[in-house]
């Protein structure tokens, strides 16, 4: 049985201040999106927390690092051309008029065969204590969760997955 590949890198947090950014639209989750999402949802009630609530910029920011690390060939929290997680989710709108910062955790895995399902991530994230962390963070309240399979480092069907969460501050 193939499992989840054991180099899921650190997890990620961030506060900084924000600019206003235009409404985006709406996106619709694919099975495997939901599958993680109602995994770390369920986590979280567990933990008297309340459920992340999708937020598109963050879903748009979460599968566009997806598809680039598969696309790309490569893992690591920040985008291809070195720009920071935290700037790629302000790129994608993850910011408010009226806010003055935002605080934001990303998870990042790659698997493949059963070791790229929701339930294989899931437990793996959970098994890390950082990764565990940004999950279980009570700061943070909105999500995009970003999958894509392909080719990666010359393995055929690898999934990455990306786990954006954050939250925003008010003045």
């Amino acid at each position: 049985m193939k499992r989840l590949v054991p180099c899921i890198i650190l997890a990620a947090c961030s506060m900084i201040f924000v600019a206003p950014a235009a409404p985006a639209q709406a996106l619709t989750l694919t099975k495997p999106e939901k599958q993680l999402l109602a995994l770390v949802n369920h986590v979280r009630v567990t933990h008297n927390l309340p459920k992340l609530t999708i937020s598109t910029c963050l879903e748009r920011a979460s599968r566009a690092h997806s598809r680039e690390m598969v696309r790309r060939d490569y893992f690591s929290h920040n985008s291809y051309n070195g720009e920071s997680f935290s700037h790629r989710l302000i790129r994608f709108g993850f910011s408010q008029s009226g806010c003055k910062r935002w605080t934001a955790g990303e998870d990042i895995a790659y698997g493949y065969g059963s070791g790229g399902t929701a339930k294989a991530v899931f437990r793996a994230w959970m098994h890390s204590k950082p990764h565990r962390a940004v999950i279980l963070d009570k700061r943070l309240r909105r999500v995009g969760v970003g999958r894509a399979k392909g080719t990666w480092k010359g393995i055929p069907d690898v999934v990455c997955s990306t786990l954006d969460c954050g939250t925003r501050i008010l003045f």
